[in-house]
């Protein structure tokens, strides 16, 4: 494959040294990386830049003693000293007890579809007109401003192990997030993403984010109380995907899950069930190996509300008495994407569905924080468009709320998930999910200042 043939020469030197160093098991991988950012405010553009870069990841085991590093400056000299350094570092470690090995190839791999963009290399000329059209799609709904990011970019990979993996692949991703006001307290958000330029809803984005903030006009501080609460795929994918992220040994271990002991249990109701899938067309974490180079694949974490597993590495596998499941993270599991599978509601129908009792609807948030991991105890704030919804229908736009409750509150009490399955990915939500609009009944709703 074109852009692959550099890198070997260099990785089979790595791999020449870590051996004569006396490395046991060790993973290389070779990241090319060329990237690109559109920013802008106020409806104009303000930042524009390309950069590539070329890294050297290496993880090397010593004696039952784990160490790894990242190299930029991938210059003979600059190898060599880099591993010297990484076997005296690991002479002077005590052993890992937690590192029970790295997974065992040769391996095949699956294929997935609709990661590569044939048209990367044509987006460039087109990406100032997309975001034009995103602007102007808040502008022609009410917004008076808009500022936002686009970044794209190509990755091509190479990974080889000690235990016979051997695996590259290529894929390209676009990231869009726009925020429109309308004046200084009212705004809206729209996030398109994907790994395909076709895949991209520049006017739908824009569109929202101005809808979103022309209906938030004139917001006046929201009541506290318990409500129905209506989430935008934007915020369950925070709030509500928090707690398949949790299903993870190490967060388990080191107190930072509310799903310790739960395998087994019901944890929410019998329409939900999620899965971590690094298998899905134009998923931005779907990818055919994991940092060890184990075959990813499709793993179910909730099935009808029932807690099933946890994601793992070899090592976490092989301490919970079962097998990787493709999501290495050499120092932890790692996530891929997580999907939701989805309801039958439109959002009118959500709506309606919450008529009995009066209804917060929340189209973004931001801070999530926690006060007790191991309970699952946070909070979030609502920003962007926040409304009351009375009788199955928006009523007013409400402000000055936030979400204090439990993960295990929530999630147990979803009511109805929409079929408006969409994936996110921005700063707020770091693990690309495929997720629907959700209602939630009985949910802390405080003030903001409290």
């Amino acid at each position: 494959m074109e852009g692959f043939l550099e890198p070997f020469p260099i990785i089979e030197n790595v791999v020449q040294k870590l051996v004569s160093l006396n490395f046991e098991d060790y993973i290389v991988s070779f990241v090319k990386n060329d990237s690109s950012q559109l920013r802008f405010a106020d409806n104009q553009f303000t930042i524009a830049k390309n950069w590539t870069s070329a890294t050297l990841k290496i993880f090397g085991v010593k004696q039952q003693k784990t160490v790894s590093t990242e190299i930029n400056n991938l210059t003979t000299d600059v190898i060599n000293n880099t591993l010297e350094n990484l076997d005296k570092l690991a002479i002077a470690l005590p052993k890992n007890d937690n590192y029970l090995g790295i997974s065992e190839g040769p391996f095949s791999y699956p294929t997935i579809e609709q990661l590569f963009d044939p048209n990367y290399d044509d987006f460039h000329s087109k990406s100032v007109d997309n975001v034009e059209l995103a602007i102007n799609s808040a502008l022609e709904v009410g917004a008076k401003r808009s500022a936002g990011v686009l970044y794209w970019k190509k990755i091509e990979e190479i990974i080889l192990s000690s235990k016979g993996a051997t695996a590259q692949h290529s894929k390209t991703s676009y990231e869009f997030t726009i925020r429109s006001f309308v004046d200084g307290q009212t705004s809206g958000q729209g996030v398109s993403v994907g790994c395909l330029s076709n895949s991209i809803n520049f006017e739908k984005a824009g569109k929202q984010a101005g809808e979103i903030a022309k209906l938030s006009e004139g917001g006046k501080e929201g009541k506290p109380g318990k409500y129905n609460v209506l989430l935008s795929p934007t915020v369950s994918a925070d709030i509500i995907a928090a707690t398949p992220r949790a299903a993870n040994p190490f967060s388990v271990e080191i107190g930072f899950s509310w799903l310790k002991d739960k395998i087994g249990e019901k944890i929410g109701p019998e329409n939900v069930t999620v899965y971590d899938d690094a298998l899905l067309p134009n998923g931005l974490d779907s990818k055919p190996f994991d940092d060890e180079g184990h075959p990813t694949g499709r793993n179910v974490l909730i099935e009808e509300g029932i807690l099933k597993g946890l994601i793992h590495n070899t090592s976490t596998a092989k301490k919970a008495n079962t097998v990787s499941t493709g999501n290495a993270g050499l120092l932890s599991p790692e996530n891929s994407n997580i999907f939701f599978e989805p309801g039958d509601y439109t959002l009118d129908e959500l709506m309606e569905l919450s008529k009995g009792k009066p209804t917060i609807y929340i189209t973004s948030n931001w801070y999530t924080r926690f006060t007790s991991y191991i309970d699952g105890i946070f909070s979030t704030i609502p920003r962007d468009g926040m409304f009351l919804i009375e009788n199955g229908e928006i009523t007013k736009p409400v402000r000055e709320l936030r979400i204090s409750d439990s993960m295990l509150n929530i999630f147990n009490n979803i009511k109805a998930l929409g079929k408006d399955l969409t994936q996110i990915k921005w700063w707020e939500v770091y693990v690309p999910t495929f997720i629907p609009s959700i209602l939630i009944e009985e949910v802390n709703i405080t003030s903001a200042t409290s």
